[in-house]
């Protein structure tokens, strides 16, 4: 969809409730996002706004999935988890706070682009990855133990999961060390371990990585680091690695069809390095 056709759409839909999106093309700007389901734009006000900061983020749902993310976005925001702000809300349109910070899937990828092993970083690159891993560990553990939902016993233990969760999803800044996650129009009740599955994922399948070398040694690496970091900070949840590596598999398998990757994967080559001491 173009800007042009999106910005129309914006304003005849919104601008009886938000008369700061006027039909003036020296009034805002705007920047399509990244996203596969739904619409999504960076817009930035060149005048100032009473309502609305400078830059603001506006999600223009296909899906049927608004209210999930609405009321999900919603619950996390009174728990004090760190995701954006709402701002307005008016389906299909979800008016968001926009994060200062990079996606994490980018800030890893692009200090590992030129290495295989961790261990060949510098000092700072290499405390800068496992710091902004350890938050992202520390986010989903929290965000996992204040969304419980049913607790029969430790290895039975229901959680509101993020869904799809992949690296993209979180925005960390490296000068405040803050990480907000976003996306979830997919949230689902179920095992914890499925939305750790997803992020080990997204570490293997993102250059560099399982489609770029046999053995992503860096990557591996850091999913064993993930895991015992969100473990050690969350102890009450067990890790079973079974079932974790068959949503592992599982998880790949997707990402392969997604991307029309015809290849038989040796699991063998990275499942046996990751981590069984937890």
């Amino acid at each position: 969809m173009e800007l042009l056709e999106i910005r129309k759409e914006i304003i005849i839909n919104l601008k009886a409730d938000l008369p700061e999106l006027v039909d003036k093309v020296n009034y805002f700007n705007l920047i399509k996002l990244p996203s596969k389901k739904n619409v999504v734009v960076d817009l930035s006000f060149i005048r100032p706004t009473e309502r609305f900061p400078k830059d603001i983020v506006v999600k223009i749902f296909r899906t049927n999935n608004m209210d999930i993310e609405y009321t999900t976005l919603r619950q996390l925001n009174n728990q004090d988890i760190s995701v954006p702000k709402i701002l307005f809300y008016k389906k299909p349109f979800l008016i968001l706070e926009k994060i200062k910070g990079m996606n994490l899937c980018d800030y890893i990828n692009n200090i590992l682009m030129h290495y295989e092993e961790l261990s060949k970083l510098d000092k700072n690159h290499k405390e800068n990855i496992l710091n902004s891993v350890e938050k992202l560990a520390l986010w989903l553990g929290n965000f996992h133990h204040l969304n419980v939902i049913k607790k029969n016993n430790p290895n039975e233990i229901t959680v509101l999961n993020k869904g799809d969760t992949r690296l993209r999803d979180f925005i960390y800044d490296s000068n405040s060390g803050a990480l907000f996650g976003t996306d979830f129009e997919d949230s689902y009740e179920g095992n914890h371990i499925d939305d750790i599955a997803w992020i080990c994922c997204s570490l293997l399948d993102t250059n560099p990585g399982i489609f770029e070398m046999n053995h992503p040694k860096h990557k591996i690496d850091l999913i064993n680091f993930f895991l015992k970091s969100y473990y050690k900070h969350t102890p009450y949840f067990k890790f079973n690695f079974h079932y974790f590596t068959e949503r592992l598999i599982e998880n790949l398998n997707i990402v392969m069809r997604r991307r029309h990757i015809n290849l038989k994967l040796n699991k063998e080559n990275f499942i046996t390095a990751i981590s069984k001491e937890l």
